[in-house]
């Protein structure tokens, strides 16, 4: 019996690879027409004062495994004024993307003039193209580059402080867990856009190589989009009457009551059996000793 070696055969087969193109990209991209029409667009070429731009992303709630299907959340933040809306959805089909991206439309006190996703294929789509498109005055779409996530970073940083940090990484797959964190993303929302200041970068200076930061004054994404002036006097009475009917406090509560009820639906989910058939169970075995002992 002949025997080679695994060099020597990569050596004989070195031509039929090249002729085969085994080397080829793995992995093409899905929409290779529709990526070209949408423009790549980076960090530096935003005009921050300028509202309605926003930019999306995916937040996957599917714990330790991607398998089957789970919850998402649509998560969208404007650029100029730091206003954060989210939408859960099941899936990130074409259909529930565009659904999830309406109710962020209808819910928004301005209007839209950009969406920014990065290259998943769930936003970059014919449904979604069509969609901006449509829309009156229609939407403009532009994307990131492929692994560069510093080109999303507004809505990354959100990502973290208005998701993970409500949610967790745990995972939601049932219709219940969707419900709650619908309803947990609408205090969410005005909890984070009324009441939560944050801060722009205005400058970045270099100085005998270190890099100095200036921020501007804190202040809500409410008080940005008032102040921006790019918003019709009708929409400020409306916000301007949705903080006055605001009570923090109360707000506050009903996030943690939200969170409480989200985790114990998931921890009910993952339990091997639930705490009332333990309980029955036990008291059935005990009654079963007692009548043998009768006996």
């Amino acid at each position: 019996m002949e025997e080679i070696s695994g060099k020597t055969i990569d050596r004989l087969l070195a031509r039929e690879k090249r002729i085969r193109g085994l080397r080829q990209n793995r992995n093409p991209s899905v929409h290779p027409l529709l990526y070209q029409k949408v423009p790549v667009k980076v960090a530096s070429e935003w005009d921050t004062t300028e509202v309605g731009n926003l930019q999306l992303d995916y937040v996957f709630h599917c714990g330790r495994s991607t398998a089957g299907e789970y919850v998402h959340t649509l998560s969208a933040a404007d650029i100029a004024t730091g206003w954060w809306e989210g939408e859960a959805i099941m899936g990130r089909s074409q259909v529930a993307t565009k659904a999830g991206m309406e109710g962020i439309r209808q819910r928004l006190p301005f209007r839209i003039r950009e969406i920014h996703p990065d290259n998943d294929s769930g936003m970059i789509n014919d449904l979604l193209w069509g969609y901006c498109k449509e829309a009156k005055p229609p939407i403009k779409m532009s994307r990131s580059r492929p692994y560069q996530k510093n080109d999303n970073c507004w809505v990354e940083q959100r990502n973290w402080t208005h998701v993970r940090k409500v949610a967790g990484y745990r995972r939601l797959d049932t219709t219940g867990e969707l419900a709650i964190l619908r309803e947990l993303y609408r205090s969410v929302t005005l909890y984070k856009n009324f009441f939560q200041p944050t801060i722009k970068l205005v400058e970045k200076i270099r100085v005998e190589g270190k890099i100095h930061r200036k921020y501007d004054v804190p202040r809500t994404p409410f008080q940005r989009v008032m102040e921006s002036g790019q918003i019709s006097q009708a929409a400020q009475k409306r916000l301007q009457a949705r903080y006055e009917s605001l009570n923090v406090a109360a707000l506050h509560r009903r996030i943690e009551v939200l969170r409480d009820r989200l985790f114990a639906a998931t921890e009910a989910k993952n339990s091997p059996e639930p705490a009332g058939a333990r309980r029955r169970g036990r008291g059935i075995r005990v009654v079963g000793a007692a009548q043998r002992l009768v006996q």
